[in-house]
């Protein structure tokens, strides 16, 4: 279930919390609505695969103009209402091909800034790992293709 917010006080853009065991999907293209509503829907389709039930991505869409061509480093710069250790974006790849680009926001690894893209059918497993806990960042990003795009252990 996805549910727009974003809160913009002055051009400012302050990130909201993410979902209980989800994170953020944070819309930073504006080029497309067709290709976003796509996007949105491939990110958080369920997925028949064998290794669990899955029920698709937990995702809480944010759009705001203020989030228009931001880059990974400005994302990591904005504001929050809270504590955020990741969060996915939708950018103009993202529209082009439906991989979801993760962002690494948690300070104590000392990466942050650090980021992987996904294919849409391994997202739920990637959002429900990293919101549990479970995994780190870092067992995604390093098990990439050469492209950069995590496609499944």
């Amino acid at each position: 279930m996805t549910r727009r917010c974003a809160c913009t006080y002055a051009r400012v853009v302050i990130l909201p919390l993410a979902p209980d065991l989800g994170l953020l999907l944070v819309r930073t293209d504006y080029s497309d609505d067709g290709a976003w509503q796509a996007a949105l829907s491939a990110a958080t389709a369920v997925y028949a695969m064998d290794d669990f039930e899955r029920i698709g991505a937990r995702l809480r869409s944010v759009e705001s103009a203020g989030l228009s061509n931001l880059t990974p480093e400005e994302l990591v710069a904005l504001a929050r209402e809270g504590f955020i250790g990741q969060i996915a974006v939708a950018d103009a790849r993202t529209m082009r091909d439906q991989t979801v680009l993760f962002v690494d926001f948690n300070e104590l690894r000392g990466q942050v800034g650090r980021t992987f893209r996904s294919i849409p059918s391994e997202v739920e497993p990637i959002v429900a790992n990293l919101s549990l806990s479970n995994m780190d960042f870092d067992e995604f990003a390093d098990n990439t293709d050469a492209d950069g795009i995590f496609r499944g252990f």
